[in-house]
């Protein structure tokens, strides 16, 4: 027991000594960027690595980067909004993922705010003329998730939306994705938790009462997202998610974003506006583009599944 209290404690001793180096390297760099990060998953934590290594290549030792993640905590999402708004050392902020981004925004009025991960921007109360907040939004063409899902298995008669009932942005996209498949002609029911104790539970049921599993972007989820594949895979039932990076966690497939080139395309916008002095208003906020579809070669192998032929040219093995 001694052993591993020791060896907990050193490891502690290196942490703290990595965050303080990057404080220290913070405050010698020209430019800091303060991350606020809503919760650790495969997709925010891809548009924080794009993030960083794109402007790290732009700035190299000019740009240091002070990293704090709320853990899916709302209230230490705002501490930390507020700390980033008192240190007068930071010079610009990235909010990764909405409750992020309305935290962040609450405090913040001033210095510029570069958004990613956050799907319906417009609805939170940052775009306005003088707006300091700009970046990469992630929605997807909810046509093509659907119109994808039944060119893989044709013969579903009844999808399960699994999502957050509290997360905004994924309450709303399960309402979109419900009425598309409501008029491609499938039966819909939602299977809605409130917290990721709730998922195993309400995932087991989906997987009894539907032939398909459908999630939009959703944090909650996103987070418990190889519980859900292997659950769905335990099941015989494909499983689709709406962020290519998830497929890598057991998913079938999504025609989704891909995180890490939306955190570069967001650090691209912040370039513009820290060294070329645009304005986040003219910045604006862009569209994720992505044609791709990811799927999971394993996983179409254990559903004893196919590519659909018309959607091979479009297909990414992961």
């Amino acid at each position: 027991m001694k052993k591993i209290v020791s060896i907990g404690l050193l490891l502690a001793a290196i942490a703290g000594l990595v965050v303080l180096n990057r404080m220290r390297t913070a405050t010698n760099a020209k430019y800091t960027i303060g991350i606020l990060q809503t919760a650790s998953h495969i997709s925010l934590d891809a548009a924080c690595q794009g993030f960083m290594q794109e402007l790290s290549s732009k700035l190299g030792k000019d740009v240091a980067f002070v990293i704090k993640n709320a853990q899916g905590n709302i209230s230490q999402a705002h501490a930390l909004a507020q700390q980033f708004h008192n240190d007068s050392s930071i010079t610009g902020i990235l909010a990764i993922a909405t409750p992020a981004l309305q935290a962040m925004h609450a405090v913040e009025k001033e210095k510029p705010v570069f958004m990613s991960a956050v799907t319906y921007p417009e609805g939170l109360g940052v775009v306005y003329p003088a707006t300091n907040v700009c970046g990469v939004n992630d929605k997807i063409t909810i046509k093509d998730e659907v119109a994808m899902v039944i060119a893989f298995v044709p013969t579903a008669k009844t999808v399960a939306l699994l999502y957050t009932s509290g997360e905004m942005n994924s309450a709303r996209m399960a309402q979109e994705m419900r009425k598309e498949l409501e008029l491609r002609g499938l039966s819909v029911t939602d299977f809605a938790v409130s917290n990721e104790s709730d998922i195993q539970v309400m995932t087991e049921l989906a997987c009894r009462k539907s032939d398909v599993l459908l999630t939009p972007t959703d944090n909650t989820v996103g987070s418990a997202v190889a519980l859900v594949a292997s659950l769905a895979l335990k099941y015989k039932k494909p499983l689709f998610v709406s962020a290519n990076m998830q497929v890598k966690e057991g998913a079938l497939a999504s025609r989704g974003v891909d995180y890490f080139e939306s955190g570069k395309r967001t650090a691209q916008i912040a370039y513009s506006v820290l060294v070329e002095g645009k304005s986040p208003a003219d910045c604006g906020i862009e569209q994720s583009e992505s044609e791709n579809i990811a799927v999971n070669k394993n996983s179409l192998s254990t559903l004893e599944m196919s590519v659909p032929k018309d959607l091979e040219k479009f297909i990414v093995f992961m």
